[in-house]
């Protein structure tokens, strides 16, 4: 397609459908379930804007929490989608609030988190659309469905056996766009095997990574009922000042595996946990003849961690830690032994919930997902997690049976806002 004669897009099946559904006077609301890496975000921006191309119109991205939308998709517009079909120059940016003007035809894009009333009073537009919208109280959407004077657009992967979203099927101006992975084919084998390591096959039973919910919900894209969650958590606002500082845990990756990071420490009772980066293709340590190259040290310095800290990291990783001893940070590994692994999960059971800051997007989605292993057999879960999931959930655990004798008991409060 050629939205202004000067661009060609790629379009998977699903930007293809979703483009036929926008222009259909019939239909008011667009329904996207599916699985993971399916391309519904991707299609959703190019369908966006395709119409914002046409004449001048009022878009709005929203997603529940604002935090979440500017480390989600706000990034991906700006960072992937812009990019990668060499749009820049084509949008006027403001920050704040993120707004987005094409040149073109002066229409706007602009992108709203839902935590806050006046906010959700504000949302008015041509067309709204809602990323994971089953994070999203039916309350809300209902007061946006009646400022919007066009149609709306609802992406979620089913993550839910029930929730008002799959309501919406029975409205007569309602089409759903279902997708899976396979409907992606620009996906790399790498993350195709990644999906597929849910799916219940001998090969997956051996390796020990099949899980029925995440196959189902994820792989397939189908609403299902979790069971065997390890742990349970509440989010707040930010990491405490006077929280009692534990260390800093780290995870190496590369790719498709990310390098992840997280501040650890001990408040009102509980754990408290802040996200730093999660992050793919880092080098350990920064290099001289590239010094723009993304690194876990930079980000170390992005996120003021010092060189006198204590960062404890995953012990098999030694040439890593070397390296960044070697730069002259304090980082060395945990004490691992058989059994290590579930015994920390038991120490930091004992925590729980645990705080878990908002920003802590993907540890969210950590904790939203790490479960135990199902029986095949009895279809009961067992006393081993599953291998997925658990990059920041690794290194909290790292950090929490290094540090075992937890500190006193702090009686301050911390400002909850959701709890799961």
């Amino acid at each position: 397609m050629q939205p202004n004669n000067r661009y060609t897009m790629l379009m998977t099946s699903v930007g293809e459908k979703l483009w036929e559904a926008i222009n259909n006077d019939k239909v008011r609301v667009i329904l996207l379930p599916g699985g993971t890496r399916s391309s519904k975000t991707y299609s959703i921006m190019q369908c966006l804007h395709l119409y914002m191309s046409r004449s001048k119109r009022r878009v709005i991205a929203c997603r529940a929490v604002q935090v979440w939308l500017r480390i989600s998709i706000l990034n991906d517009w700006k960072n992937r989608f812009l990019y990668q079909s060499n749009l820049f120059a084509c949008y006027q940016e403001l920050k704040s609030p993120p707004l987005y003007t094409l040149k073109q035809t002066s229409s706007t894009l602009e992108f709203c988190g839902l935590d806050e009333a006046q906010k959700v009073h504000g949302v008015a537009g041509d067309l709204v659309w809602f990323n994971e919208a089953m994070e999203v109280e039916q309350e809300v959407f209902k007061q946006i469905l009646q400022r919007c004077e066009g149609k709306v657009i609802l992406d979620y992967n089913p993550s839910e056996d029930e929730h008002w979203v799959y309501d919406l099927t029975k409205r007569d101006d309602c089409i759903v766009i279902h997708s899976t992975y396979k409907d992606n084919p620009f996906l790399p084998d790498s993350i195709i095997r990644e999906i597929e390591a849910h799916e219940d096959t001998p090969f997956n039973r051996a390796q020990g990574t099949v899980s029925e919910y995440h196959w189902q919900v994820y792989g397939l894209g189908l609403p299902a009922k979790k069971t065997g969650l390890i742990y349970s958590y509440t989010i707040i606002d930010e990491y405490p000042a006077d929280a009692e500082f534990l260390g800093y845990g780290l995870d190496f990756g590369f790719y498709p595996d990310p390098s992840a990071c997280a501040k650890v420490g001990f408040y009102n009772g509980k754990i408290v946990i802040d996200e730093l980066f999660y992050e793919r293709e880092l080098n350990n340590v920064r290099i001289a003849e590239h010094p723009d190259y993304p690194s876990i040290q930079q980000y170390f310095e992005d996120s003021n961690i010092y060189r006198r800290d204590d960062i404890i990291a995953d012990s098999a990783a030694k040439t890593s830690i070397n390296e960044l001893k070697t730069a002259g940070y304090n980082v060395y590994g945990v004490q691992k032994y058989a059994g290590s692994v579930e015994d920390g999960i038991r120490l930091l059971q004992q925590y729980c919930p645990v705080y878990v800051t908002k920003r802590s997007l993907n540890l969210i989605r950590e904790m939203k997902n790490y479960t135990w292993k199902i029986d095949p057999f009895t279809n009961k879960p067992t006393n081993k997690p599953i291998d997925k999931f658990n990059h920041l959930l690794d290194l909290v655990r790292y950090v929490v049976q290094t540090k075992k004798v937890v500190p006193k008991y702090k009686g301050a409060k911390v400002r909850i806002i959701k709890y799961d």
